[in-house]
């Protein structure tokens, strides 16, 4: 699997971490920086019956919305991208396709127990010259428990303390299509059933964030 984009909902607590002491006259800031994302993977592979041709494609879908104290949330579009790559063994012939697009419908359960997304994705080789669109129609099915892995690590020096906190949830699952495109080939343009073979994907949310506490001294409350 090329890549791993994982998820989680967390609530940030600052608790059971012992402030230094400080004069009266101090003032105290909170600073809080939150990261909710979520993501599904899915890879395929394609191979013909005479064994020529082999094509390897691995989709990704991923969202993340940031919370910062003071400002208003970042939404990052949701995005769907397409990796494709093309190899015929008989001819020599072999290219890279890759793109994404932010329009997309996707579904993804709160347990990470199923997904389902859509979409219609552009792809090109880096040239622009080779284009194809592939269609995706994916359901992802978890097939192994819920796996969570929660840090936090503490850092501080004379004036502040910054907690560091990170909570990740992901679950390995069964993918099937339909994946398919039509590419042009030496051959001629040819339809490909890109999910002929799933090699499986990835459900995941992850939650992270820092909440920072600085003590100004010398300013009143």
């Amino acid at each position: 699997m090329r890549a791993k984009l994982l998820g989680a909902l967390s609530v940030f607590v600052f608790a059971g971490v012992a402030l230094p002491a400080r004069p009266a006259s101090a003032k105290v800031e909170f600073q809080m920086f939150k990261l909710r994302a979520g993501s599904l993977i899915a890879d395929f592979e394609f191979a013909s019956d005479d064994a020529c041709i082999v094509t390897q494609t691995h989709i990704q879908f991923s969202e993340a919305v940031i919370f910062q104290s003071g400002t208003p949330p970042t939404r990052q579009p949701p995005t769907t991208q397409v990796t494709l790559d093309y190899a015929n063994a008989c001819t020599g012939e072999f290219f890279e396709l890759t793109g994404g697009t932010t329009q997309q419908s996707v579904q993804i359960a709160g347990d990470l127990g199923k997904a389902h997304l859509i979409a219609t994705v552009p792809v090109s080789d880096d040239s622009g010259t080779n284009n194809a669109n592939v269609s995706v129609d994916v359901t992802w099915t978890a097939n192994a428990p819920l796996q969570r892995v929660k840090s936090t690590n503490i850092t501080h020096d004379a004036n502040s303390i910054t907690v560091d906190r990170t909570n990740v949830q992901a679950r390995t699952a069964d993918v099937v299509g339909p994946v398919s495109t039509v590419l042009m080939i030496q051959a001629g343009p040819t339809f490909f059933d890109l999910s002929r073979f799933p090699e499986g994907g990835q459900l995941g949310k992850d939650n992270e964030g820092a909440r920072t506490i600085t003590f100004i001294p010398g300013h009143g409350h």
